[in-house]
């Protein structure tokens, strides 16, 4: 009993289409079989173009881009002739549909996946009937009557009949060619190659290739697909390995595999390949997509660069193997244009696009007071930049010359939309070296760029500064005349060359460029003036493909200028471009640590194209990293954000200044951009810091504010000391004792807990009130204790006195009237005999006046150290009481 199978139980492998990367029209083979599938089967499917896309223990579906299908099913029906095959093949039209990670899919009628078919007994081919002009055409091919066709379904369906005289070779042949990067000229060209090639030929020569070199051209047949892929698998195994383990022994190589389309193997091949060799990535095989998607899984297809939205499957594309995941494993997606940045021109001075000549770039006509672009383009989602790149390359779609660009361009520029905002960043990246750049380094003055645009010098009444103005649109050779006349006069001024290289730059004469701006760099007056002509003397260089003189000049301007990292951009562009992506890669990664906006200038710039594969998977790898740390950051700024409560009062001006700006960072989890990532963490470093030295510092303000608390506290514990109505202290002594606590736990309290931080907040209000009061209370109570004091010290001194007097008058008196008639005091005497009791009663009152003035006079000038005296005498009482209850 054999079972029915559908087409359908295929479809769950096939998964969900991404964005396409590649669509194609062609033919899809299904595989019917009992038991297993003999491997000639699959090898002969492979080396005919076949692509399997899915598969289960009963059956297959495979894909071929061309007829060569038709080949492959009569090639397997010749051989079942004589080798018994159970196996049931229908070809039948498809779409073939492939996203860019990857993952295949076939469009096909819906009859055709719920078509049920039994598994069979043996060899049969059938052949949808659309196909039929097709197999007409093929000679040995030929489709039978209906009466032969044992199908389930014969009125879609015709038996293939085979010519078993024909042989049906199969047309696909290649050609590898292999270029070293680099110019003859350099010594280390020359010793890297040879000793790359040592190694090459040991590969060539255990696969039993037969190749020849012309003109460090390296070049040999590959006949099957099965030779492109031991070829391809061992080239990049060796690459990888000697870049790991013996890097003196690699050099980078660009390798193109060619379909053969007539072409012979011949000192004349790589110019009839028609690739541009200075522009392919090294290290990566370069073929046709078809090619690339048919060498099955082992290996990832990447589209080229510049590459259209949907490829074509004879559009180029580049391979690594699948589980590469170093070098060129998953990779962000291009940002390019190519309506906008490709073209038939040279790279373009100022902006590196060739879609048109330095003279005619649209960054020319860009007004110099145009602020920077990048933290606009830091604010879109990456799906949205993609968005507005592809708006971008749709509205040049349609222009049919370059004049018609140039309008569209220019009009574009002056708009705010996001597409605009993208097509600004295009004409941003290289900015140091355009037009509008001109005005702001003549009058730098500061090796900082930030600085120097807060400190730009006055522009003078030179004339030259009128040229500039007029420059993107004055006649060339007026403009050439002007200067001249101008040099006359101020044959001194570095501008006068600095202009007449942009000139010679535009005419094409670089090396002439060069030579006016090395002259306006020896006359400029400041440093960063310096640097700026020794950047587009640099920038020269590159253009003209001198990578290593170029490298050199940046390297010394990084020096000259620290802050300024234009410069190491560049030089990691110049290695890019040399074929030597690896250190570049460094230097990328240190930038984009510095500054996350030079991720978005790498994920745009056109000038990336060599390295591109390298770049972009690196370019993941940063991003996959940010990604996850700014979700992290975010979790962790949730926190601190709840935190704050448990360190702060609701009130405090910190936490309420801080809970905005963690608001304000996590605003930018929103943002899909790798530079709002970067944002986002490094804005919680910052605000996590911040709180800390906040923290850090109010704790050392606590205990310095506990411990004045402690001293005032002292001093109104000493004043308060004595005091003659203890009982009226009850409740100023309740509030003093509770004071006291509150002091003795800040002592030993560690305010870096939350806990104890926000009590510490609370106590300091607390106490600074409490004492506030208490010292309110204490001048009253100081006012009432001196008073106490001074009348109980005059009330004393009264006493004695008045004591004294009393004494004085009941002695001296009697003794007087005793003794006075004998010292002739008669008549004093005789008057106070008369009214005795009337003088002793007046004497009364002379001594207690005199008793109560000198007391106070006394108490007066003496209360400080009769009030110092007592104070002291109640300390000493407190400390023995104190000691005593020890």
């Amino acid at each position: 009993k054999h079972t029915m199978v559908t087409l359908n139980s295929l479809r769950e492998q096939l998964g969900e289409i991404g964005e396409l990367q590649v669509q194609a029209d062609g033919y899809a083979l299904r595989m019917l079989w009992q038991g297993n599938v003999n491997p000639v089967v699959v090898q002969t499917l492979e080396d005919y173009g076949g692509l399997k896309i899915a598969e289960d223990p009963a059956q297959a579906l495979w894909f071929f881009f061309s007829t060569d299908v038709m080949l492959a099913v009569a090639r397997l029906g010749v051989w079942a002739r004589f080798n018994a095959l159970t196996l049931a093949l229908e070809v039948f039209p498809a779409r073939f549909q492939s996203d860019r990670r990857g993952r295949k899919a076939l469009i096909l009628d819906e009859a055709l996946w719920q078509q049920e078919l039994t598994a069979p007994k043996e060899f049969q081919i059938w052949v949808h009937k659309s196909l039929a002009e097709t197999v007409e055409k093929l000679p040995g091919l030929k489709l039978l009557e209906d009466g032969a066709n044992k199908n389930p379904a014969p009125a879609l369906w015709s038996l293939l009949e085979v010519d078993s005289r024909l042989p049906y070779q199969s047309p696909l042949s290649w050609y590898a060619v292999l270029h070293p990067v680099g110019t003859t000229q350099d010594k280390d060209f020359l010793s890297g190659w040879r000793e790359f090639l040592t190694q090459l030929e040991a590969v060539l020569q255990r696969n039993k290739f037969r190749f020849s070199i012309h003109d460090f051209y390296l070049m040999f047949p590959l006949e099957s697909m099965r030779q492109i892929k031991d070829w391809c698998r061992d080239y990049l195994t060796l690459v990888d390995r000697l870049k790991t383990e013996a890097p003196g022994q690699y050099w980078p190589c660009v390798l193109a595999v060619v379909d053969r389309r007539g072409m012979t193997l011949n000192e004349d091949l790589p110019a009839k390949v028609g690739v541009a060799w200075e522009h392919l990535v090294p290290d990566y095989p370069h073929m046709s997509m078809r090619n690339a998607l048919t060498l099955g899984d082992e290996f990832a297809a990447h589209e080229v660069l510049f590459a259209p939205v949907r490829q074509s499957p004879d559009d180029w594309a580049s391979i690594s193997l699948a589980g590469d995941e170093n070098e060129a494993g998953a990779a962000l997606p291009q940002l390019a244009p190519v309506n906008l940045v490709m073209g038939g021109y040279n790279q373009c001075f100022y902006c590196g696009q060739r879609s048109h000549e330095s003279a005619k770039c649209p960054s020319r006509r860009i007004e110099a007071s145009q602020s920077s672009i990048w933290p606009r383009v830091a604010r879109l989602d990456f799906d949205a930049m993609r968005q507005a790149v592809r708006d971008v390359n749709a509205m040049l779609e349609g222009c049919e010359n370059d004049e018609a660009r140039e309008t569209v361009i220019a009009a574009e520029l002056r708009e705010n939309s996001e597409r605009s905002v993208m097509l600004k960043a295009f004409y941003d990246i290289v900015w140091p070296v355009q037009l509008r750049a001109i005005n702001f380094f003549w009058r730098a003055r500061n090796k900082d760029l930030k600085k120097a645009a807060k400190d730009l010098a006055s522009v003078g009444d030179n004339p030259v500064w009128h040229l500039l103005e007029g420059f993107a649109g004055m006649d060339r050779e007026e403009l050439k005349e002007k200067l001249q006349t101008i040099s006359i006069r101020y044959s001194k001024d570095f501008r006068i060359n600095s202009l007449r290289g942009f000139l010679a730059m535009e005419d094409g004469e670089l090396d002439k460029a060069e030579k006016h701006w090395k002259d306006a760099e020896l006359s400029s007056p400041h440093p960063i003036v310096q640097a700026w002509h020794s950047l587009l003397q640099a920038r020269s260089l590159e253009s003209r493909g001198l990578y290593s003189q170029a490298s050199i000049l940046y390297d010394q301007i990084s020096r000259a200028c620290p802050a300024w990292l234009d410069a190491e951009y560049r030089k990691a562009l110049c290695w890019i471009k040399s074929g030597f992506t690896e250190p570049a890669l460094n230097c990328l990664v240190a930038l984009i640590d510095k500054s996350g906006h030079f991720f978005n200038k790498a994920l745009v710039d056109p000038e990336m194209e060599r390295g591109y594969i390298q770049v972009m998977s690196c370019l993941n790898s940063l991003w996959t990293a940010m990604e996850q740390r700014a979700a992290e950051e975010e979790a962790n700024l949730t926190r601190m954000r709840e935190d704050l409560a448990t360190w702060f009062l609701p009130d405090n001006a910190f936490a309420l200044e801080t809970a905005e700006r963690i608001d304000k960072v996590l605003s930018l989890a929103s943002v899909k951009n790798y530079v709002a990532f970067q944002m986002l963490a490094d804005g919680r470093v910052q605000i996590e810091h911040d709180i800390q030295a906040h923290v850090m510092q109010e704790a050392r303000n606590f205990k310095n504010s506990f411990r004045s608390f402690a001293n005032r506290l002292k001093v109104i514990h000493e004043e308060s000391a004595w005091f003659p109505f203890p009982k009226t202290l009850v409740e100023f002594n309740r509030s003093y004792n509770e004071g006291v606590r509150n002091l003795n736990w800040a002592a030993t309290a560690n305010f870096h807990t939350p806990e104890a931080f926000r009590k510490a907040q609370t106590l300091c209000e607390k106490e600074e009130e409490r004492l506030t009061k208490l010292e309110g209370r204490l001048r009253f109570l100081r006012i009432v204790r001196d008073a106490t004091l001074f009348l109980l010290s005059l009330v004393q001194t009264f006493l004695w006195l008045e004591a004294i007097g009393i004494i004085l008058i009941f002695v001296v008196l009697p003794l007087f009237m005793l003794y006075g008639d004998k010292l002739g005091f008669d008549f004093a005497v005789s008057v106070i005999s008369r009214d005795r009791w009337l003088v002793q009663k007046a004497l009364f009152f002379v001594v207690s006046v005199l008793a109560v003035t000198i007391a106070g006079l006394r108490t007066l000038f003496r209360f400080e150290n009769i009030r110092a005296k007592i104070l002291k005498k109640a300390k000493e009482a407190a400390i023995a009481g104190i000691k005593g209850k020890k």
